[in-house]
């Protein structure tokens, strides 16, 4: 057991026992209500990582999950700390990512002045809750790892302030927790999705993070190869079943040229992923509604209601339903056979390369660097306009190489903390850290941060000097546009001012120096692009459909 200086037991050795056992990393900022568990980690030498802002404890800890599959704790003190948390909790909730959250609360004896009632805050944000005291620590803490894992959830603990350092009274009670229990699947169910599936004259499945998860992208091969089905994938299941007959990635970041072929499915079967805004096109992704969906939760399915959905686990389903189909014998359908002239021209070549501003055009900024950037790559992206760009240019070799902590809540600003737990948790990748203008100067507090904790990497600032996703569906509509511009920033010399290189691109040529950094360059280079506001991506044009 961590010892504290003091010869007694106190609720933080315990914790940090717990923690000990559970992860190998935790991300926090220190204050007062966890300073006695970050004390007794440190002290320890476990791996914790200092983070500048709260927000960035909970997304690094998040991104850490999506790069390993291995949870992550992250902690803060006590009210403001925790309040500064709340987007990233928001987001790991919405996105299903595990993780205990450690922070301080009000002592036992009643709320202080500054304080506030962070249960009814974490319950509003759907997330649990567990409060610690000198009988239950052991225990309390271990059942939130639990209930993260078992839940693909954040769980938060609280830690009264006037407990920290009390002593433990009681033994460790033994850990006692009862599993979630789990939809099941009726035959009848099973059999409806088989008949769809084998009946479907040009049949396609979309593979989403739960695929990853549960580790079935072998069974979903094998299911589209007996039916003939065309496969895409979500933004985190990238090469996830292997196989050559892909469309590739879903929804807004799917490339306009392959929405005919996309649209020409008469039967898609969603396995374990989102129907959000960017996962389907803003609901347009399909050109059907004889849509089917196997996933957990039906929180997520927020664009597709004409969606029939079976809740279930995927390790479940999947065997039953492969069974069901090959009983029925089914003739594999020719759609593969038909994609290359389902789909359009891809007219990248046809673009100009600079607006009339002279800025460059993103989608020929993202293809280039899809051409320079290290195989062995991780992108972390921010949210902004510039993610339909690299979604549908820039490759990936793996489904943990796609990191974007904020697409589940629509959030800007979470980029420089969710890359400390990427590069952290996955450092023999090269991680690029894409973000914008606007999410780049809302991170600011963890761009150091990363790049103190990152021997090779890049961040890329797709700089429009504007909110550029407010351009182009609002101000394109009529809305003024004055609070969507923002001042031209020098973020090269930013990157400088903490340790990174600098770099400007103004021209494509300008990139080949980025090429050349990237042959020769260690620790982290700080890429400012500028582009131009004239090019939209039709996923988020006003109205347009793709």
């Amino acid at each position: 057991m961590v010892q504290s200086p003091v010869q007694h037991v106190t609720v933080a050795d315990v914790l940090a026992d717990v923690i000990t056992a559970r992860v190998d990393r935790v991300f926090g900022l220190i204050g007062n209500g966890n300073v006695d568990l970050i004390s007794t980690l440190t002290s320890a030498r476990f791996p914790f990582t200092s983070m500048r802002h709260e927000v960035a404890a909970v997304t690094a800890a998040d991104a850490y999950y999506r790069a390993t599959g291995k949870l992550a704790v992250a902690t803060a003190t006590y009210g403001a700390g925790f309040t500064n948390m709340a987007t990233g909790l928001a987001e790991a909730r919405l996105a299903r990512i595990p993780m205990v959250v450690i922070v301080g609360d009000a002592p036992t004896t009643g709320r202080r002045p500054f304080d506030i009632d962070q249960q009814t805050v974490t319950f509003g944000l759907n997330i649990p809750v567990l409060t610690i005291n000198e009988q239950n620590v052991a225990e309390v803490a271990n059942r939130a790892f639990d209930m993260a894992s078992d839940g693909q959830e954040p769980v938060v603990v609280m830690i009264p302030h006037d407990l920290s350092d009390a002593t433990v009274t009681d033994e460790p009670a033994p850990r006692t927790y009862e599993p979630i229990a789990r939809p099941e699947v009726s035959d009848e169910q099973i059999h409806t999705l088989a008949q769809a599936l084998a009946s479907a004259e040009r049949p396609l499945i979309l593979t989403g993070g739960g695929v990853v998860r549960s580790d079935t992208g072998s069974l979903a091969k094998i299911l589209g190869d007996t039916v003939g089905a065309v496969f895409m994938h979500s933004l985190t299941a990238a090469k996830v079943t292997g196989s050559p007959h892909s469309l590739g990635i879903a929804g807004g970041f799917t490339p306009e040229y392959r929405l005919p072929a996309v649209r020409a499915a008469d039967m898609v079967l969603i396995l374990g992923a989102t129907s959000n805004n960017f996962q389907t096109r803003k609901g347009t992704l399909f050109g059907t509604d004889n849509i089917y969906r196997i996933d957990l939760n039906a929180t997520w399915n927020l664009t597709l209601p004409q969606a029939t959905t079976v809740f279930g686990e995927l390790t479940d389903v999947l065997p039953r339903l492969l069974q069901a189909v090959e009983a029925l014998d089914p003739q594999p359908s020719t759609y593969r056979d038909q994609v290359a002239d389902l789909c359009g021209i891809d007219t990248l070549d046809q673009e100009p390369f600079y607006g009339a501003d002279d800025r460059l055009n993103p989608r020929h900024v993202a293809a280039q660097l899809n051409t320079i950037l290290p195989q062995n790559r991780q992108i972390v992206v921010d949210g902004g306009h510039f993610m339909s760009w690299f979604g549908e240019r820039v490759d990936l070799p793996d489904p943990a190489s796609f990191v974007g902590v904020g697409t589940a809540f629509q959030s800007i600003g979470l980029g420089f903390g969710s890359a400390v737990g990427a590069s952290i948790g996955s450092p023999e990748k090269f991680t690029v850290c894409v973000s914008g203008d606007g999410g780049g100067q809302m991170a600011l507090a963890d761009l150091a941060t990363f790049i103190e904790t990152t021997d090779h990497g890049a961040v890329i600032i797709i700089n429009d000097a504007a909110y550029g996703a407010e351009i182009h569906q609002y101000a394109a509509v009529g809305a003024d546009p004055t609070a969507m511009v923002l001042p031209q920033m020098d973020f090269a010399a930013i990157g400088e001012a903490m340790g990174a290189t600098g770099i400007t691109v103004d021209t494509l040529e300008d990139l080949e120096a980025f090429g050349d950094w990237l042959k020769r360059g260690t620790g982290v280079a700080m890429v400012n692009i500028n582009v131009s506001t004239e090019f939209a991506h039709s996923a988020l044009a006003p109205g347009a459909t793709g």
